[in-house]
């Protein structure tokens, strides 16, 4: 491709256009990734402060559950940022306005299935958590009510990637924000039992976490409401099934095969580790993923922005500011994840002690901290370039890409196993490959430019 110039004859991927629209984007989008770990943390801290332990435990088996059941489900948020970009981009606002009511009546067909479905979806989930029986009576307790947050959880998806695709990253920043509030507030009057009112333990953090998610849904159907409210039509309900659903399907199916095989292979990662039944290498392990996925929460950032940004430049029919927002992009997360790893490197004693005074388990993050080093600029590629193919809405490329990346990561682990056995430095030999692989096949594409013409196909 020629090299596109900006007017002051630089590149077009150095221009300052395009870095102020990245960094726009993309400073909340990193505030709203660090927030969205605070409803379990918030949870763990108050709840770890009753007397009986099994209370923590019994939410932390649910949470797992729920975290993994709700992940397999973001897919509606991307193909939402996505489609809504191009149609923004493009001065659809008819468009885009039916591409979020499409979105939230997946949304609510999928949350209430899950609810209806919570008895078989618990059944098999604490049976694989395989908690102690007093630990996952508690357990069933807390997952009862907080799955109920699945309809609201996804609508708000629905709903933030709509916001994400009209280039507003801040009300999403500020609903993440406020569900993160009313979570504490609720936390704080009804677990431990607060002016006057009883201690509800494991129930009452259930029922601040139902109450956040479905003020934080409420709030974010009001600004879309208002925003859209000229562009609806009314008879699209009365015709639900008579809508042109085929696009939307196409990207959100791919994104969800995409999706799901990213989380089962994180799921062998964690089942893998807790096969070699030492609780000094489950340690280790853990902290090794902290550091691993701390980098993340900026790159995310990018990625996330880039969807936006490659969208609406898409939409515009503008390929050469859609290619320098991928490669300005690349800089930035590139870049961030090569300072971690240079800071992985040379301080890895130091990084190694502050999560831990356990020489044993220091040991081993030392031993393993290179492959998390090495993984972090690899990382950041694999999830710019992410980012990148779900604003062109070339999903049909990135699903295949991720079930090709996922194979290369059981072979690794299927020939290691069979030759030198299951090990920790296995685990991490086949995740940095997997992440590797999942790099290489998106910068391909990328560079061939093929994935232009995904945003005005079927994806």
């Amino acid at each position: 491709m020629e090299q596109a110039r900006s007017s002051a004859g630089r590149p077009l991927w150095l221009s300052k256009e395009i870095h102020r629209e990245l960094i726009r984007l993309t400073v909340p989008t990193i505030i709203s990734t660090l927030a969205v770990p605070l409803l379990g943390i918030v949870d763990t801290a108050v709840l770890g402060r009753l007397p009986d332990v099994r209370q923590l435990a019994g939410a932390t088996s649910a949470g797992v559950i729920l975290s993994v059941v709700f992940q397999m489900f973001f897919f509606l948020r991307m193909a939402t940022t996505a489609l809504v970009a191009q149609r923004w981009g493009a001065q659809d606002r008819r468009g885009a306005t039916l591409v979020t009511f499409q979105a939230l009546a997946l949304s609510v067909m999928l949350g209430l299935g899950i609810v209806v479905l919570r008895g078989p979806v618990g059944l098999i989930g604490f049976g694989l958590v395989g908690a102690p029986e007093d630990v996952t009576a508690l357990g069933k307790a807390y997952f009862s009510i907080r799955v109920l947050e699945a309809p609201f959880y996804f609508m708000t998806l629905a709903l933030t990637g709509t916001m994400r695709g009209q280039g507003d990253a801040l009300v999403p920043m500020y609903i993440v924000i406020g569900v993160n509030v009313v979570n504490i507030v609720g936390d704080l009057l009804l677990v431990p039992g607060t002016f006057g009112i009883p201690s509800y333990g494991v129930v009452g953090a259930a029922w601040a976490s139902l109450v956040a998610q479905a003020a934080g849904c409420v709030t974010a159907a009001l600004v879309a409401w208002r925003r859209l409210r000229p562009y609806w039509d009314h008879t699209w309900l009365r015709n639900l099934l008579r809508l042109p659903w085929q696009r939307f399907f196409s990207v959100s199916s791919h994104l969800f095969v995409r999706t799901l095989a990213l989380v089962l292979t994180f799921a062998a990662v964690t089942s893998l580790v807790a096969r070699l039944e030492s609780a000094t290498i489950l340690a280790a392990h853990a902290i090794l993923m902290q550091l691993w996925s701390l980098v993340s929460h900026g790159v995310d950032g990018f990625a996330y922005a880039t969807e936006a940004m490659v969208g609406q430049w898409l939409g515009r029919g503008d390929r050469r500011r859609a290619h320098a927002s991928g490669v300005a992009s690349l800089l930035w997360g590139v870049g961030l994840g090569a300072v971690f790893a240079v800071l992985y490197f040379t301080a890895v004693d130091s990084v190694a002690f502050f999560f831990t005074h356990n020489q044993e388990v220091a040991e081993i993050v030392i031993s393993l901290v290179w492959a998390v080093a090495l993984s972090q600029p690899v990382n950041a590629a694999a999830y710019i370039f992410d980012g990148i193919l779900i604003g062109a809405t070339d999903t049909r490329y990135l699903r295949n890409a991720m079930l090709v990346s996922s194979a290369v990561f059981a072979a690794t682990i299927a020939v290691g196993w069979l030759v030198y056995g299951l090990s920790l430095p296995l685990v991490w030999w086949a995740l940095l490959l997997f992440m590797a692989s999942r790099a290489v096949t998106l910068g391909v594409r990328f560079r061939s430019g093929r994935w232009y013409a995904s945003a005005h196909g079927d994806g």
